[in-house]
C-alpha cells in the first residue's frame, strides 16, 4: 500500500522539527509526503506551512528518508502570478499536482473568476505534466448553488481543465455520501484525502469514525487515485496516531469482499470466457489436466471446478483448512501440495504440506515458516518455494528449494532484493521467479541451482508471477501500474493487466486489463493445450 501524509497537522501539533517529523513518518511507512507551501513566510504559520525556501531545503532530506512529494497545498494568491515558480519547481522534483482551495466568499460571480483564473494557470502547468487541484472544505459542500456543492460548481466552472482533491471527512461532516461524491466525480479526481470525525462529528484516528473509509479507499484504489491521510487534529502522541492511521489503512487494503468471476482466456483468439461467478472469494485456480478441471482455494478449502459439466466438489485435505492461494498440483496429478496458515502462538505463519489425492492426508514440507509454495519439479523431487528468513543480516524473502519428500535441509537460490513466485520450467532446467533487485517487481528466470540469475522483463510496471505454458513457448504474467502500490505488494480490488511473452524474453505484450490482483492468476493455471489459461478477476461489494 502506498500512502502519503499531509503535513499541515502534524507539523503544527508536532513538538518536534520539520526533519524529525519526516524521519518519524518514513520509520511509520508513508511513502510520499505533502506539504503546505508559500512563496513567502506566513507569520506565525511558518512551521505549518513552510516558505518555498525552506521547501525546497528540505526536499533532499525527504528524498535521503525514501519519501517522495508528488503534490503541495499551495498558499499563494493570485495563482497565475506564480505559475512560472510552480513550474520551476515541477521540472526539478516529482511534483505533479498543485493543490489550492476554493475562494472566497464562494458566490456564483466570484466562483466564475476564480474559475478563469485556475484555467488559465492550469494550462500554464499543463505544459510540464503538472495538474491543479481543488481541495474542499466542508463549507463548500455544504453550501449549494444551482442544486449542485459549491465544490462540484466550481468544477464545473473549470470545464474539466481543473481536478479535485477530494477531502472525504469534509464530505462526510458536510452531510454529504462521501462515496457517491467521489462518484459522480471520478473523472475529475486527482487525489483522495481522508479524515475522520466521531458521530457527533469530533475528529477521530481515521479508521476509527463514522466515515466509510472501506468503501473510499476501495474506490481509490480501483482507479489508481494517490491516497493522503490528512490527520488535522490529533488527541495525543502525533506519530502514535499517524502509526494507528498506517495500520488503519494497511488492514483495510487487505480486506477481500465481493463476487469472483472464474475466466478462460483463449490466446489465439482473445476470447475470454467465465465459467462461473461467486458470491464469496476465490483465488488462484490450477488445471487438472486429465480431469479437465480447475482447482482454486476459497475460504481455507481446495474445489475443483468441472469444464465437462460445471459441477463443483470439495478436495479433502485434513487437517489444512486454512489453505491460502499458494498451491500447486503435483506433476503426476496424484495430489496437491499447499500453504497453510494454521493458527498457531507465532503469530502469522504459513506451512508447506503435500497431500496425495487418494488418502487426503497432509504432511508437513517445511517446519520454517512462513514459507509459500509456487513450484513443483517436472520429475516430482523438488519444491521451490518463497520464505521469509532471519540470515546474517536482517530478515530477507527468497527463494528456495527442499525435496518434495520434505528430507535434507532447504537450499536459498536468492539474495538480493525481495524474491517471490519460483516456477519451474516444463522441462526442469530452468525456474521462473520475480525480484525487486532492480527497482520495481520484474520477472526473472534461473537455472535450477540458482546460477545465470537473468532479468526477463524491463517495462515500467510491477510484473508478478510468470507462468510457463506447458509446450514451454509462453510466459504469461500479471502487472501492477507503478505507483499504485510498493513493488514487494500484490494487493488485491485494482486495476490491472496480464502481459505475455515468449520464453525467451521477446514478444512482451498485454493481452487484457481487469479488475483483481491479489488471487488472480498466483499459480500456474494453463491447460494441457498451452492455448488457454485460467484466472480469477473480482467486483468489490
Amino acid at each position: 500500500m502506498i500512502l502519503g501524509a499531509q503535513l499541515f497537522g502534524i507539523n503544527y501539533n508536532s513538538p518536534y522539527s520539520a526533519e524529525e517529523n519526516l524521519s518519524r513518518l518514513a520509520k511509520l511507512g508513508y511513502q510520499f509526503v505533502e506539504p503546505c507551501v508559500s512563496p513567502e513566510p506566513i507569520e506565525g504559520m511558518e512551521k505549518a506551512i513552510w516558505p518555498l525556501d525552506t521547501f525546497k531545503k528540505l526536499l533532499p532530506v525527504i528524498r535521503d528518508l525514501g519519501m517522495d512529494v508528488i503534490s503541495i497545498h499551495f498558499f499563494g494568491a493570485p495563482l497565475t502570478k506564480y505559475t512560472e515558480t510552480l513550474k520551476d519547481l515541477c521540472r526539478e522534483t516529482s511534483i505533479r499536482f498543485i493543490v489550492v482551495k476554493t475562494p472566497q466568499p464562494t458566490t456564483l460571480l466570484n466562483l466564475q473568476a476564480a474559475s478563469m483564473e485556475l484555467m488559465t494557470a492550469a494550462d500554464e502547468l499543463q505544459e510540464v505534466g503538472a495538474k491543479i487541484l481543488i481541495h474542499n472544505e466542508w463549507q463548500d459542500i455544504q453550501e449549494k448553488i444551482d442544486g449542485k456543492t459549491v465544490y462540484e460548481k466550481l468544477l464545473d466552472l473549470c470545464q474539466n481543465r481543473v481536478f479535485a482533491q477530494v477531502d472525504t471527512g469534509w464530505v462526510h461532516y458536510a452531510g454529504e455520501d462521501e462515496l457517491a461524491l467521489l462518484k459522480r466525480n471520478v473523472h475529475r479526481i486527482g487525489i483522495i484525502h481522508y479524515k475522520d470525525f466521531s458521530e457527533d462529528k469530533k475528529p477521530v484516528v481515521i479508521g476509527k469514525g463514522t466515515v466509510n473509509l472501506k468503501a473510499c479507499f476501495e474506490f481509490a484504489r480501483a482507479y489508481g487515485f494517490p491516497h493522503i491521510a490528512d490527520q488535522d487534529q490529533f488527541g495525543g502522541d502525533v506519530f502514535d496516531e499517524m502509526k494507528e492511521v498506517y495500520q488503519q489503512m494497511s488492514r483495510i487494503g487487505q480486506v477481500r469482499t465481493g463476487r469472483s468471476y472464474l475466466n478462460v482466456m483463449n490466446i489465439e483468439t482473445g476470447k475470454i470466457e467465465t465459467l462461473a461467478v461467486y458470491d464469496k472469494v476465490i483465488e488462484a485456480p490450477n488445471w487438472l489436466k486429465k480431469s479437465d478441471e480447475l482447482v482454486f482455494n476459497s475460504e481455507g478449502h481446495l474445489y475443483a471446478y468441472s469444464l465437462k459439466d460445471g459441477t463443483e466438489r470439495m478436495i479433502e485435505t485434513g487437517e489444512c483448512d486454512k489453505c491460502n492461494n499458494d498451491h500447486v498440483l503435483a506433476p503426476d496429478e496424484s495430489g496437491v501440495a499447499v500453504s497453510h496458515s494454521p493458527a498457531r502462538k507465532e503469530g502469522w505463519s504459513s506451512y508447506i504440506y503435500t497431500i496425495p489425492f487418494d488418502t487426503g492426508i497432509p504432511k508437513l514440507i517445511t517446519p520454517e515458516t512462513p514459507s509459500f509454495l509456487h513450484g513443483w519439479s517436472p520429475d516430482g523431487k523438488e519444491l521451490a518455494y518463497c520464505a521469509f528468513r532471519m540470515v546474517e543480516d536482517g530478515l530477507h524473502v527468497d527463494v528456495y528449494t527442499k525435496p518434495a519428500d520434505g528430507s535434507g535441509e532447504e537450499k536459498r537460490l536468492t539474495c538480493e532484493g525481495f524474491n517471490d513466485g519460483p516456477e519451474y520450467s516444463p522441462d526442469g532446467k530452468h525456474i521462473w521467479f520475480i525480484s525487486t533487485r532492480t527497482g520495481l517487481m520484474q520477472i526473472w528466470r534461473m537455472n535450477t541451482d540458482g546460477s545465470e540469475q537473468t532479468q526477463m522483463t524491463f517495462n515500467e510496471m510491477n510484473n508478478w508471477f510468470g507462468h510457463v505454458s506447458p509446450n514451454g513457448q509462453k510466459v504469461v504474467y500479471l502487472a501492477y501500474h507503478k505507483g499504485h502500490l510498493s513493488p514487494n505488494e500484490h494487493l488485491p480490488n485494482m486495476q490491472v493487466e496480464l502481459w505475455m511473452m515468449d520464453y525467451d524474453g521477446s514478444n512482451q505484450h498485454r493481452i487484457c486489463s481487469f479488475f483483481g490482483g491479489q488471487g488472480s492468476i498466483n499459480v500456474n493455471s494453463w491447460a494441457a493445450d498451452s492455448k488457454r489459461f485460467a484466472f480469477v478477476s473480482y467486483e468489490m461489494e
